[in-house]
Order: structure tokens, then sequence, then C-alpha cells
């Protein structure tokens, strides 16, 4: 976890400061360079996140216990990140980065959800 954690800082770093260099090794078009250097800074924050929900996903597959893994997944696409990306597509003045922040909070809600079934698993483990 700590060795993405801190390729995840790095990556972090490139996009939320550096996303238009990023985006210019793409294309020179200077709309989508700004456009897609916006949309880098809010979803840069993911890259830190990241390690932890993997981490998590891996955790609990090892454990056998798949059902919460399979439920964060359905759960944080379809009631999570499209609404909450559709949401921040209609707000006034909306913006990419906005958009883009739809992908860091479904990671927040992930790592939350696994905070909780750890915590279940825990006490279920101590109950025997």
């Amino acid at each position: 976890m700590a060795t993405g954690y801190a390729a995840g800082v790095v990556i972090f770093l490139g996009g939320f400061f550096g996303g238009g260099v990023l985006s210019s090794v793409f294309t020179s078009d200077r709309e989508v360079i700004a456009q897609s250097a916006d949309y880098l800074r809010g979803f840069s924050v993911e890259c830190i996140l990241t390690c932890v929900l993997f981490s998590s996903i891996g955790y609990f597959n090892g454990r056998g216990r798949s059902i919460p893994v399979m439920i964060q997944g359905i759960s944080s696409a379809f009631c999570i990140r499209i609404p909450v990306s559709v949401f921040m597509s209609r707000l006034p003045d909306a913006s990419l980065m906005l958009v883009g922040l739809a992908t860091t909070i479904t990671t927040v809600y992930g790592i939350f959800f696994f905070a909780v079934c750890f915590i279940k698993l825990r006490r279920e483990e101590n109950k025997v």
C-alpha cells in the first residue's frame, strides 16, 4: 500500500500541477489542453486514494469475501459515479474538474464501504 501511495503522490503532483504539459503530449489544440488539464486536476486526487481502495479489494478477495467486493463495485458505479458525474455536469459553471471529482468521490465511498466491512468482519471474528 505504501508503494502505491508513493507512486500515487507522484502521479497526483504531475496531474494536478502539470496536466497541461501531460496533455500537450497528445495534442497541440490549446482548448483541448486546457480542458484536459482541468479534468486532471479533479481526477488526480484519485491517484493517491486508489492504492487504499485496490488494497482493500485485494484483502477481501484474498479472505474469500468476494460479495462485498462485488457489492462495492456495482454500487459505486451505478449509485455513486454515474449520478455524481451527471450532477456535477449540470451544476452552474460546470467544469471537467468537477466531473473528474466524481471518480474521487466514488473512491472515497469505496474506502468507507470497505472500512465498514472490515469492522464488521473483525467483530464477526471476535465472536467466534
